[in-house]
């Protein structure tokens, strides 16, 4: 009720046609654009069908907080309500994407009624406009990605707050809920609210006021409070390292041998990054391309004198609690990104300020020129500028969207879930005893398109293996096996002569064209097991390096490499690696010109069974060797190895790093070494 005495009849009749225009410019081609299917969208759905079958249990935890996607806790709220998605309307590329869709229109609404409201703005309606034409919005809502449901709920967190602040007490439930929410939708969130929170400091005395004067009010936000918060309490009590493990598999600095001083010195870095005009206005080259619109910055440049205005209003008006509150969104949007590295989709929450930002400074500037062009001019010119830029991008996402980037493996687009897992339902459907090996190496997580794309029983009849094992080690293939290859190891196979190929019995192709994905029978050349004796004897070969310890060139001796050097191993991040092309033991000897003292070494190795030995030659000829059994590493993980608790004073050191598991299918590769 209060909300419609704030509303006209003909402003729901303008916010209908918003949603509608925006819902149009999201469902249309919902499956085509983005060009992939990824991962992480399809493990939600996964995620919400194992809830189900489960009694809504997952491990044993009833109605969990958080559940992982592979190696992190990372998606909580998501999952729930694609399960109740996934209940409606089934399983689905566009189901999937859909919930994500209708979640979203809430960002709009929220960024509408904001500025109609709160800011009692002639224009509102142009800010959920450009909010709908920002392209990092556009792509990304299209997507099942959980950072879009954050960034929803928390414009309706925004709305609903101000709300309470500026027109009803009672509001402010709907804003706990939806600050809730926006902290369980994506862990990013947890940073935004925390910032947000600087809200409540800022506005204390309003709270006191407004709580004392109503304690049914008052009783009610702390019962809502303390229910929202009881399943991160549960979380954290029975999961206390989980943040820590997920900073560490995301290769947080924070986590590092950085000094105090220097994380701090790199958090600001990547915070004013987040802020940056060139990293949100024009292309960045920092973007993933898949989640950019070629030759698009992530806000439309012609959005930032209007935003810059926005700003400049906001900050002569910091006094004003809504005018200050866009200013907290925007310096909450980069928080959490910061600790890790910024990226668009980390950041996403940006595009809810600088809608609201667009929104004030467009009024202030039409406000300059009413007196020389007509109102009616301005509105009309305004409403077919932002609506014919919302065409634009659809457009163009559609038809020039497949072809925009033409990496399509796992290192660009990921593209062909959809395509290859059609065909693969297909095939098994019409051949009763047919199975299928598929590669993994063209996406993230790509097990997890099994579950979410075929039925129980064919799930059973096809399994995730690279080409690279069987290349490095026989192995039984049957004649019903038929593999499905990507374009890389197609060609790898055909160049090794290990393998033998009959003509594909189908082909994919990528949208430019290209071979893409090739469905093949394999079986083994006569002379496979000489071909990998030689490789293998090839392979553990040692060649000369060189690496700087302390302004001191250092001969190396390593095992060949497929990736990086020795250089690599010292310079301080863990970005780059040295990863072994084949051996087992990974090989590093280093002869030291000038002999130094020594109590242990320290590396990162990345998911291994894991045993590494050192030895290490003093000056006086005695040999110190320690071998430890790690077990299970996950993620970037921190080994150290103690040689004598007194140092040692030494000439020459060997370091063996052992994969314990069969080597056709990980390389062994370490990403920094430290000499205690």
């Amino acid at each position: 009720m209060i909300l419609a005495k704030q509303l006209s009849r003909i402003d729901w009749e303008i916010l209908g046609g918003l949603v509608l225009l925006y819902l149009l410019t999201r469902l249309t081609g919902l499956t085509a654009f983005p060009i992939y299917f990824f991962s992480d969208e399809a493990i939600q759905t996964n995620l919400a069908q194992t809830l189900v079958r489960n009694g809504l249990q997952i491990d044993g935890v009833l109605l969990p907080t958080y559940f992982r996607n592979v190696d992190k806790y990372s998606l909580s709220l998501s999952v729930y309500i694609q399960l109740v998605g996934s209940t409606l309307f089934g399983t689905s590329v566009f189901a999937t994407r859909l919930i994500s869709v209708l979640v979203s229109v809430l960002a709009l609404v929220g960024v509408a009624l904001t500025l109609k409201i709160i800011f009692k703005n002639s224009f509102w309606w142009a800010g959920a406009l450009a909010l709908s034409a920002m392209p990092v919005w556009f792509l990304h809502s299209r997507t099942a990605f959980e950072t879009v449901m954050m960034v929803s709920f928390y414009a309706g967190f925004l709305c609903t707050y101000l709300l309470y602040r500026m027109v009803a007490p009672r509001f402010l439930i709907a804003a706990i809920l939806l600050g809730a929410a926006t902290f369980y939708s994506y862990t990013n969130g947890q940073g935004v609210m925390l910032v947000s929170g600087l809200l409540l400091f800022s506005d204390m005395a309003y709270h006191w006021q407004t709580l004392r004067a109503r304690p049914r009010l008052a009783i009610a936000a702390v019962i809502a409070t303390l229910l929202v918060a009881v399943p991160y309490v549960r979380f954290r009590l029975t999961t206390p390292d989980a943040v820590d493990e997920h900073l560490r598999n995301l290769r947080s600095y924070w986590l590092s041998e950085m000094t105090p001083v220097e994380k701090i010195v790199q958090f600001g870095q990547n915070y004013l990054q987040g802020l940056s005009p060139n990293f949100w206005f024009v292309p960045n080259g920092v973007d993933l391309d898949r989640h950019v619109m070629l030759g698009w910055g992530n806000i439309p440049l012609i959005f930032l004198p209007l935003i810059a205005v926005g700003v400049l209003i906001c900050l002569r008006n910091w006094r004003s609690s809504i005018h200050r509150a866009v200013l907290i969104a925007v310096l909450a949007a980069p928080f959490s990104a910061s600790l890790v590295g910024v990226h668009n989709y980390r950041a996403l929450a940006m595009v809810v300020p600088a809608a609201l930002l667009s929104g004030i400074g467009l009024e202030a500037i039409v406000a300059l020129l009413r007196h020389r062009v007509p109102h009616a001019v301005i509105t009309a010119s305004l409403a077919i500028s932002l609506i014919g830029l919302n065409g634009l991008l659809l457009r163009t996402a559609l038809l020039d969207g497949p072809t925009w980037f033409r990496d399509y493996g796992l290192y660009g687009m990921q593209w062909g879930a959809s395509q290859l897992f059609d065909e693969a339902e297909t095939r098994l459907a019409a051949d009763p005893t047919a199975n299928l090996v598929i590669s993994p190496d063209w996406a993230n997580n790509s097990n997890a398109f099994i579950s979410f794309f075929l039925a129980p029983e064919a799930q059973q009849r096809v399994r995730m293996a690279g080409v690279n094992s069987y290349l490095q080690r026989r192995q039984d293939i049957s004649p019903n096996e038929l593999f499905v290859l990507s374009a890389e190891e197609y060609e790898r196979v055909a160049s090794s002569g290990k393998l033998l190929m009959d003509e594909p019995e189908r082909v994919i192709r990528y949208p430019d064209g290209r071979p893409g994905f090739f469905f093949v029978h394999l079986r083994y050349a006569e002379n496979f097991d000489a071909i990998l004796a030689a490789e293998r004897a090839a392979d553990s070969v040692l060649v000369d390096d060189t690496l700087l310890l302390d302004g001191e060139q250092v001969p190396v001796r390593h095992s060949i490499a497929d990736i990086g050097r020795a250089a690599d191993l010292v310079d301080g991040t863990r970005e780059s690696v040295l990863r072994g092309k084949g051996a087992n033991p990974l090989q590093i000897n280093i002869t030291f010109p000038t002999p130094r003292s020594l109590g242990g070494v320290a590396l990162y190795a990345w998911e291994m069974q894991l045993v590494v030995k050192v030895s290490a030659t003093t000056v006086d000829g005695e040999i110190v060797s320690v071998e430890q059994d790690y077990g299970s590493v996950q993620g970037d993980q921190l080994i150290e190895v103690l040689l004598r608790t007194e140092p040692l004073l030494v000439s020459e050191l060997r370091i063996e790093v052992y994969e314990k598991r069969p080597m056709d299918q990980h390389h062994i590769h370490v990403s920094e070494l430290f000499l205690r």
